[in-house]
């Protein structure tokens, strides 16, 4: 009798297992829809180009700050105002601060709010660092938060620079938010020789970038062909690469080297454009 309690017990209790386990594996399986699906790709793909723009913002203030050492002014122009302190010529690192105030729009026609600092090292020496901090910034009406790390690891021949992404909070415009880490590596491939003028620099861009969304569904970014990246361009123009979300493979495409806002997404055999 006594035997026969236990084996039923046993037996209640792998039949308790079994159907706690299918609760948990169905509650595992997020079914989304192709609007999802699209909707969390083109955010993933945002993500991917406010790199672009922190890389951007750092070669900003390292061509300031080598503009006040070597007399040859940045004459870009651009909305926002910036400060060098200290401003010598000698004293390293220092702190730019880009402050683009209750807003403007920038000359890549995005517009722009809030402050980012830099501590900017020799940075046009190899081994050399720049770090970023965003203060209450918006682009287009998305906020980020956060710190990213832009180094040169450049040898005598080739410009090579990497920037870091660690955890970036972004909000939208329906305070929906999202986190994400990457690492890009920008590789100069014209432009290193005319060291003083970063507009006619180029770069091949390689790199990944994870993303963790609200439902806690991971997007996962890597690059499969370098993305082109031209200074004088404020977009990235080409190159291809695949989003990997919920076992579905996302192919971009950044099209043909034309300086535009658009990707090319393929999802279940269909294309999307996406405005980034």
């Amino acid at each position: 009798m006594v035997k026969q309690s236990w084996f039923s017990a046993l037996g209640l209790i792998g039949l308790l297992f079994l159907t706690l386990n299918a609760c948990t594996k169905d509650e595992a399986e997020v079914v989304l829809s192709e609007e999802e699906t699209l909707d969390m790709a083109t955010r993933t793909l945002k993500s991917q180009q406010l790199i672009g723009t922190s890389f951007g913002i750092a070669t900003r203030g390292a061509a300031e700050v080598d503009g006040l050492v070597s007399n040859v002014p940045e004459v870009r122009s651009s909305c926002g105002t910036i400060t060098v302190t200290p401003a010598d010529l000698k004293t390293f690192p220092k702190t730019v601060v880009v402050d683009f105030g209750t807003g403007c729009t920038d000359v890549d026609g995005k517009n722009k709010s809030g402050k980012v600092t830099m501590i900017v090292g020799k940075i046009w020496e190899p081994n050399s660092l720049v770090t970023l901090q965003y203060e209450n910034y918006s682009e287009d009406g998305v906020k980020l938060d956060g710190k990213f790390s832009f180094s040169n690891n450049s040898s005598n021949t080739a410009g090579i620079y990497q920037i870091k992404a660690d955890k970036v909070k972004i909000t939208d415009a329906k305070n929906e938010t999202w986190t994400w880490s990457g690492i890009h590596d920008f590789k100069q491939t014209q432009g290193h020789a005319s060291w003083w003028n970063w507009n006619d620099d180029v770069y091949d861009v390689t790199g990944n970038i994870d993303v963790l969304f609200p439902n806690n569904e991971v997007v996962t970014w890597n690059i499969n062909s370098p993305l082109l990246k031209a200074n004088n361009c404020y977009w990235v123009s080409k190159g291809l690469g695949v989003l990997k979300l919920n076992g579905t493979d996302i192919q971009v495409d950044y099209g043909d080297g034309s300086c535009d806002n658009n990707a090319i997404v393929t999802l279940n055999g269909k294309t999307f454009t996406v405005k980034l």
